[in-house]
């Protein structure tokens, strides 16, 4: 029998994984595969939503532990479920999750299911135990200390990005490239355009919302958050609450927490209650955090 994992579900129940850790569907794949080498080899496919994983990542599939991406507009959800109304033989599936939306439709194609609950307690008990110095606590995104978790989303991203003495001098360089076809150099000119792009830089980024590219959003929304203009936070707002993409709303919610603006609150509250994926409702509950530990301007 192959696992399906539901990604982010097993996380929000996986006690030393936080879904606003920027890595967090990494840290997933590294105790799957673990687990796989201790469980006599049984296979597992993990899905994510589209974009979950940071672009500077490669193909994070390996042997016995294979990632799927939902396509543009659809769910992680509805992405396991045209998986296994396309097998002949759904009863080899069984499917780790504690959605009960997701475990009925499931159950009406005729997989098996798995509480990701009783996974997850699986995991730690097959796991190794760790001395308390190898432990280290997962970010707390209400902690001073943690005051940017936008930093960690992109760092090591931001680390690979070398610009041209020449280019630093003419924006036009770097606008010309955002409206490009080539994809990576769309999101190296945003990010440079948002750290020094100045005001010719709001409408570009602006414009790079629109892109079919989730990894292209992201990074004109991250942009935005560095550029720090006001006028972007119509549309940072629109992204958080309307993006297909949670890649997309997790970087307009890490935005505007940057921003700082007290009247965004109201979006951030709302998408902290109710959005459909943990670390989004995470993401929007720690840009909250750092607006409010600002004075009211």
């Amino acid at each position: 029998m192959t696992y399906i994992i539901d990604g982010h579900n097993l996380i929000g129940v996986t006690p030393d994984i936080d879904l606003a850790d920027p890595h967090d569907e990494l840290q997933l794949l590294g105790r799957l595969r673990a687990y796989r080498a201790r469980a006599a080899g049984r296979s597992m496919i993990v899905f994510f939503d589209s974009g979950d994983l940071p672009v500077y990542f490669p193909d994070p599939s390996t042997p016995g532990v294979q990632v799927r991406f939902s396509d543009l507009g659809q769910t992680a959800d509805d992405a396991i479920v045209d998986f296994l109304r396309g097998r002949t033989q759904p009863g080899q599936y069984a499917v780790v999750t504690n959605d009960h939306g997701l475990a009925e439709r499931v159950r009406a194609v005729g997989a098996s299911l798995i509480r990701a609950s009783d996974f997850v307690t699986r995991l730690a008990h097959r796991a190794a135990p760790k001395t308390p110095a190898a432990v280290e606590p997962p970010p707390d995104p209400h902690a001073p200390a943690f005051a940017d978790i936008y930093s960690g989303f992109v760092e090591a991203d931001k680390a690979r990005v070398r610009f041209p003495d020449e280019a630093q001098i003419d924006p036009q360089l770097w606008i010309e490239k955002l409206y490009g076809d080539d994809t990576d150099q769309a999101q190296d000119a945003a990010r440079w355009l948002g750290h020094y792009g100045g005001e010719l830089a709001l409408a570009p980024l602006r414009d790079a919302l629109t892109h079919a590219d989730a990894r292209m959003r992201a990074a004109a929304l991250l942009a935005l958050g560095d550029l720090g203009d006001p006028a972007g936070l119509p549309d940072l707002c629109d992204r958080l609450v309307n993006d297909a993409a949670s890649m997309a709303r997790q970087a307009a919610a890490q935005s505007l927490g940057r921003i700082g603006d007290h009247t965004v609150e109201s979006y951030l509250e709302n998408v902290a209650r109710s959005d459909s994926k943990g670390k989004i409702r995470k993401a929007a509950r720690a840009a909250l955090a750092q607006i409010r530990a600002r004075p009211a301007r």
